[in-house]
């Protein structure tokens, strides 16, 4: 292995690990419908920056892998699938959206390239705000059986709150992303 898949390898267990820590430490939960909770919190800022960073595999496996773990580890079983696919799909969008689009990797301003990491960011939670809860609804409904008013409560649920924290997570990333890319660059 050389040395620059290590050192993206080591960056993208550190952006999991820090969605993990978000989740895991930091999420605010909010009661809603059905006896269902919301919960707000900034993970979503370092998948945000390992996919602007460290491109489309590295950031979308970071962001599934962090939060799937969380999910995991603080008893939300069921939604462990349907987190590593929506957040695959973030990382993976964010990335789409920065580098074939935007064209990331080719502007040499600062100011310029975080206006882009703020478009791609935006671009990435309105794929995961409109995808997020029908990946959600499908599983609860067709794998595991939860009555379909169930299911789609916890997905409007789950819109809800991804849309919430996506505004203080974008805001963090361009904010880390000053401090953060020259560090990664060396």
């Amino acid at each position: 292995m050389n040395h620059d898949k290590i050192r993206k390898l080591t960056l993208a267990g550190l952006f999991a690990a820090m969605a993990f820590i978000c989740f895991f430490y930091l999420r605010i939960e909010i009661p809603m419908g059905l006896g269902l909770t919301g919960k707000l919190y900034i993970g979503y800022a370092f998948v945000i920056l390992a996919s602007v960073l460290l491109g489309g595999t590295y950031g979308a496996l970071s962001g599934a892998v962090g939060l799937t773990l969380a999910d995991l580890l603080t008893g939300y079983v069921t939604s462990a699938p349907p987190t590593f696919v929506a957040k695959f799909i973030l990382g993976g969008s964010i990335t789409c959206i920065a580098f074939p689009l935007l064209h990331l990797n080719r502007v040499h301003s600062l100011k310029k390239e975080v206006l882009y990491v703020i478009i791609a960011a935006i671009g990435g939670c309105i794929i995961n705000v409109l995808t997020e809860p029908i990946i959600r609804y499908a599983f609860k409904y067709y794998f595991l059986g939860y009555a379909q008013e169930v299911a789609y409560v916890s997905a409007i649920n789950c819109g809800i709150s991804m849309a919430v924290n996506s505004v203080p997570s974008i805001v963090i990333a361009a904010i880390l992303y000053r401090v953060m890319k020259p560090l990664v660059q060396k």
